[in-house]
């Protein structure tokens, strides 16, 4: 393994806080409904819900919360129809971002992720027009303080062992990538090995990542911050190198 992980430079996710736990809570149900709308209900053959469960679990997430996404995926409830976006988005000196989220309006969530974008000198792009640079890949994190009873050394092996294409060693755990279509293997064999999974899924990686100075970068993290606070955004994905995932 290289130990060099572009998936840890280009997505951003700021950790919350108790006054934000409201909105993440909010941002877990709509995953969850998603989820649970496009690959069925049952956790074991859907990975995507099974990470969704398992992130709202972790957050604390009261399961009556839970089942109300559930029986919403099934039309029950409240009937307001949700849909994912993914937004596209660049600066004048080449930052390309990517906004993915789910609403229930994608005028209104278009409308004030424009203004977001405007208020910090971004533009959205054309359909394609920043996608290009990106690859989707398998991302899978595992933290530190999940696995305290296993030497670094072991995680690393087993990461290694599963056939996990590169991973990135960071100060609160690892990032590890994988092949999209290797991703869901991948995740057993870790966890057949023993290893808790922080988190499972698809990512974004920017195919030429793109090195800003100091000043630029606290800028451009103002910007990822005010998309991230978005009660409608999930993920944001950019070309900025350097940075870290965990936070």
């Amino acid at each position: 393994m290289a130990g060099h992980s572009r998936w840890a430079q280009v997505k951003h996710k700021k950790a919350a806080t108790d006054t934000k736990k409201g909105q993440l809570f909010s941002k877990l149900i709509r995953e969850i409904t998603i989820a649970a709308r496009i690959g069925g209900e049952n956790p074991e053959t859907n990975a995507r819900l099974r990470t969704a469960v398992e992130r709202a679990r972790q957050a604390g997430l009261p399961k009556e919360n839970m089942e109300r996404a559930l029986a919403r995926a099934k039309g029950e409830g409240d009937t307001a129809t949700l849909q994912e976006f993914l937004y596209e988005a660049t600066t004048p000196d080449g930052i390309m971002v990517l906004i993915e989220g789910i609403t229930d309006n994608k005028n209104r969530a278009l409308a004030e992720i424009r203004q977001i974008l405007l208020s910090h000198h971004a533009r959205l792009a054309d359909q394609g027009g920043v996608l290009w640079n990106f690859e989707k890949i398998g991302s899978v994190v595992i933290r530190r303080e999940q696995n305290a009873g296993r030497p670094p050394e072991e995680v690393e092996l087993a990461i290694v062992d599963a056939g996990a294409e590169d991973f990135t060693k960071e100060t609160k755990g690892w990032v590890v990538e994988t092949k999209l279509r290797e991703l869901d293997e991948i995740r057993k064999r870790l966890e057949a090995a023993g290893i808790f999974l922080d988190a499972c899924g698809p990512a974004f990686r920017a195919r030429s990542p793109l090195s800003v100075d100091a000043a630029r970068r606290v800028e451009i993290e103002k910007l990822f911050e005010e998309l991230n606070d978005h009660h409608e955004v999930q993920e944001i994905y950019s070309n900025v190198a350097g940075g870290s995932f965990l936070p």
